[in-house]
C-alpha cells in the first residue's frame, strides 16, 4: 500500500518545538509520518518498507510518501492517522483511500476520531453517512473555536432577554451561512490572515459594546480609537502586515461613527442583529477554510456544506444553551454583586483575547 500525505509548510513548524535546532521542515514532518502513522491488517501491524520520501512543493506544501508491506489476508484494513492531530485539538486528516480496481473511500479523522477502516468491497458511504460525519466535523470546529465561543459568549453580554439572544444567534447563522457557502465555493477569496485578524476585531469590539450598556463612551474616547486605528493601519501597511489599508480606513470610519452615534444616545441592543449579521460574514469566511484545506473531490461538496454547516448550528445552540441556563441558574442563587463583577470581568477578558488576536495576527 502506497501513501501520499500533503500538508502545509507552515503547520509544520509545530514539530520542530520537541526536535532539536536546526531541524529542516521536511526532516520534521519525515519523522512524523513515521511515528504517527500506524497501519494495522487483521490486527497485525503493516511494516514501512523505506523511510518516508519527503519534498517541499512550489505552492508551500510538504508533499510526502510512503509504502508499507502488509502480511496477506482477507481482513480490513486499518489506518490510525496521528500525524498532526496531538499538536493541535483542531487539526483535522482527509483520507482519500483508492483501491486497486478504482474503488474510493474518504475519512475525516479528528483527534477523537483518528482511525479508518477501509472497506474490503471499496463501496462509497451512503450521502447521510457523510452528512453526519461532516455534521460531527462542523459540531467539532466550533466547540474547538475559542475565538468563535468568544464571539459569541461576547453577544450574549449585551443581550438582556431570550428574544434579544434569538434576535442575534439569527444573524450571527444568517451571516455565516452565507459566506461559508460563497467561500467554500469559491466565488469569493479574501486572504485567510486578514479574515483570522478580523475576527479577533469582532471580539474585540462586541466586547466594548458590552461595556457601553453602563456608560456612553466619551467624545475623546471617539478619536482616539478612531486615531489609534488609523495608526495601526499605516504600520501595518508599512511594516507588511495581513491587513489592506483600505480596510484599516472602513474599520476606523465605521468604528468612530459607531462610537460617535453612541455618544450622542444611541442604544447598543438596538444594534446586534445587524452587527451580528455583519461579524457572521467574518466568521463564515473563517469557517469555510476548514473544508477549503481539504481539498474534498467536488462528488463531496454538498454533503460536506450541508453537513459542516448544520454542525455548526448545532455546536452553537448547544454553546449558547449551556450559557444562558448556566446565567439563569446565577441570577437566581447569587448575590447581584458577584454577577456584575463577574460580568465585568468576563469583559475584560474577553477585550483582552480580542486584542490579542487581533494585533498578532494582524503582523503575523
Amino acid at each position: 500500500m502506497t501513501g501520499e500525505f500533503l500538508l502545509d509548510a507552515r503547520q509544520a513548524t509545530l514539530f520542530l518545538a520537541s526536535l532539536p535546532p536546526g531541524t529542516s521542515l521536511e526532516a520534521a514532518f519525515r519523522m512524523r509520518l513515521a511515528e504517527g502513522l500506524q497501519v494495522r491488517r487483521d490486527n497485525q501491524p503493516c511494516r514501512l518498507s523505506s523511510e518516508p520520501a519527503v519534498r517541499l512543493l512550489g505552492d508551500g506544501r510538504l508533499q510526502g510518501f510512503t509504502d508499507w508491506l502488509c502480511d496477506a489476508g482477507a481482513g480490513p484494513v486499518e489506518i490510525d492517522v496521528q500525524v498532526y492531530s496531538p499538536f493541535s485539538p483542531n487539526h483535522v486528516h482527509f483520507l482519500q483511500a483508492r483501491m486497486i480496481a478504482g474503488e474510493r473511500q474518504e475519512f475525516v479523522l479528528t483527534r477523537g476520531n483518528t482511525l479508518a477502516r477501509l472497506s474490503a468491497t471499496g463501496e462509497p458511504l451512503p450521502f447521510i453517512a457523510r452528512l453526519g460525519r461532516y455534521a460531527l466535523l462542523g459540531v467539532t470546529h466550533i466547540l474547538a473555536g475559542p475565538d468563535h465561543l468568544a464571539f459569541l459568549l461576547a453577544l450574549l453580554l449585551v443581550v438582556a432577554n431570550w428574544r434579544q439572544i434569538l434576535a442575534a444567534t439569527a444573524g450571527f447563522t444568517l451571516g455565516h451561512s452565507a459566506t461559508l457557502g460563497l467561500a467554500y465555493l469559491g466565488w469569493i477569496s479574501p486572504p485567510s490572515t486578514a479574515i483570522e485578524a478580523l475576527i479577533g476585531f469582532s471580539i474585540l469590539f462586541v466586547a466594548a459594546e458590552a461595556a457601553f450598556l453602563a456608560r456612553r463612551p466619551e467624545r475623546r474616547t471617539v478619536v482616539l480609537v478612531f486615531a489609534a486605528l488609523v495608526l495601526m493601519g499605516v504600520t501595518n501597511t508599512l511594516f507588511l502586515g495581513t491587513i489592506p489599508i483600505t480596510v484599516w480606513l472602513g474599520l476606523a470610519i465605521f468604528t468612530g461613527s459607531y462610537l460617535a452615534w453612541l455618544n450622542a444616545g444611541g442604544d447598543v441592543r438596538r444594534t446586534v442583529p445587524a452587527f451580528s449579521a455583519g461579524f457572521g460574514l467574518i466568521h463564515g469566511v473563517g469557517f469555510a477554510g476548514i473544508l477549503l484545506e481539504l481539498e474534498l473531490p467536488r462528488g463531496d461538496q454538498v454533503a460536506a456544506l450541508l453537513g459542516f454547516n448544520l454542525g455548526v448550528e448545532i455546536g452553537q445552540v448547544v454553546f449558547v444553551s449551556v450559557i444562558g441556563l448556566a446565567w439563569l441558574f446565577s441570577r437566581r442563587f447569587l448575590p447581584a454583586w458577584l454577577l456584575a463583577n463577574t460580568r465585568l470581568g468576563a469583559i475584560a477578558l474577553l477585550s483582552g483575547a480580542g486584542c490579542y488576536w487581533f494585533v498578532a495576527r494582524a503582523w503575523a
